[in-house]
């Protein structure tokens, strides 16, 4: 199996190919999907900045298209993949970007935000200050504004697999019978627990609690009987 993702002119990319393998589905249905966007006038200028046409040689030596894309391309084809082995590869890929991106974080070895402060200063002095300023108005917005995109997807996929497994998976009698409620009852108790009116409305610095949490989290005890019980019916059958 080729890797799941690999650096390109320091960015963390994928291909199409290797989306269609690890994902069990035929390339062209991929690049199908990916086309169909960009091809569409609506948001074709945010979906260039997801994906870039390439071509490699097949085992017959023969100029076949592929795309490349990074991680928000990633997550926006991924979105319309389903079934349990789907979201384990969903997150599997989220892991490798991370891990991908640590690395080339630590090859460049940038300045510090203080050290680029501190360099500009030295040319322009009285900006200084205002680049502090700019860093305290960074700072705020990280605990004002919600989730990215990209973030907001993963949060999602994670509770998708959490809850979907207490009821059993996909084809159980609880899942379509007792789905919508248990959906709904971890919604009250993140948006209880965190003070949002939406589970995606959370503040960027507040994500990785917001993670552990979706992780952890449990149906209450009467729920779970009516689960248990649920599923049992169908097992009698």
């Amino acid at each position: 199996m080729k890797e799941l993702v690999f650096a390109d002119n320091g960015h963390v990319v994928t291909s199409s190919l290797v989306v269609a393998e690890n994902f069990g589905k035929q390339h062209k249905h991929v690049l199908d999907a990916i086309e169909s966007k960009i091809q569409s006038a609506e948001n074709l200028a945010y979906y260039k900045t997801m994906f870039s046409k390439g071509s490699y040689k097949d085992s017959r030596g023969r100029n076949q298209r592929i795309y490349f894309m990074n991680r928000d391309g990633f997550v926006f084809i991924a979105m319309g993949f389903n079934g349990r082995r789907a979201d384990e590869f969903k997150l599997k890929y989220i892991e490798a970007f991370n891990q991908m991106e640590e690395q080339l974080k630590s090859q460049q070895k940038p300045m510090s935000l203080d050290q680029q402060i501190a360099t500009i200063a030295t040319g322009y002095g009285s900006m200084k200050q205002e680049l502090v300023e700019v860093k305290d108005q960074v700072a705020d917005l990280t605990e004002r504004f919600g989730l990215p995109a990209t973030k907001a997807a993963i949060l999602t996929n994670v509770r998708n697999i959490h809850i979907i497994r207490f009821l059993g998976g996909k084809d159980s009698k609880a899942y379509h019978e007792l789905g919508r409620k248990v959906f709904s009852e971890f919604g009250r108790d993140f948006k209880d627990n965190f003070g949002v009116p939406r589970y995606d409305a959370i503040s960027l610095n507040q994500y990785d609690e917001a993670i552990a949490y979706t992780k952890s989290w449990q149906p209450s005890y009467n729920t779970m009987i009516s689960i248990r019980n649920t599923n049992m019916q169908m097992e009698l059958k």
